[in-house]
């Protein structure tokens, strides 16, 4: 039976490439020059409604199949890690959202807790693809995994699913000048 891992170490190099622009446009103030605000927030919003509501949950699913195996400390720190990613997200949001809407904030309110958002979410990927993932691939059989999926809500991804939604077209653009090509779906 297939599983969701290679589908959510995928999920995660968008997630990074996400991260990436956000700190382009956290690096350009200290250059001089002004980051771009709005998708700075276009970012965050995805992060807050994408990983946030659906692939951190489809982890947590199988994560608390691997807690009836006993691991259940790795499962926990895991749990409590995408919370934490959930209330800076929501909080970075409301930042982000203020300054578009005119509020005008030191910019070290805005940079810190972007930079310790990319941060913290780039551990937490990379703890689950050295850890949990390894461990979910050892412990899970093809039973657990098709009882996971059937669990699993189905959703697509709004900005990198295929189907762009309005609000993500200028980050998709971003993403794709990024990345140097002309594709209109990354």
């Amino acid at each position: 039976m297939s599983t969701p891992i290679g589908k959510w170490i995928a999920e995660h190099r968008n997630f990074e490439r996400l991260l990436e622009v956000m700190e382009q446009q956290l690096d350009l103030f200290h250059r001089g020059e002004h980051p771009n605000y709005e998708l700075m927030l276009d970012i965050v919003y995805y992060m807050t409604h994408y990983p946030d509501c659906f692939h951190h949950p489809h982890e947590d699913i199988a994560f608390a199949q691997m807690a009836k195996y006993g691991a259940v400390a790795a499962v926990d720190q895991s749990n409590h890690q995408h919370r934490v990613i959930a209330k800076a997200g929501k909080a970075l949001q409301a930042q982000l959202d203020a300054v578009v809407t005119g509020v005008m904030l030191p910019w070290a309110q805005v940079e810190e807790p972007a930079r310790s958002y990319v941060e913290y979410f780039r551990r937490h990927m990379r703890r689950e693809e050295h850890t949990l993932f390894p461990l979910a691939r050892e412990l899970l059989t093809d039973a657990d995994w098709a009882a996971i999926d059937a669990q699993l809500p189905k959703a697509v991804d709004p900005l990198l699913g295929g189907n762009v939604e309005k609000r993500y077209r200028m980050l998709q653009l971003q993403i794709a000048n990024e990345l140097g090509c002309d594709c209109a779906i990354v």
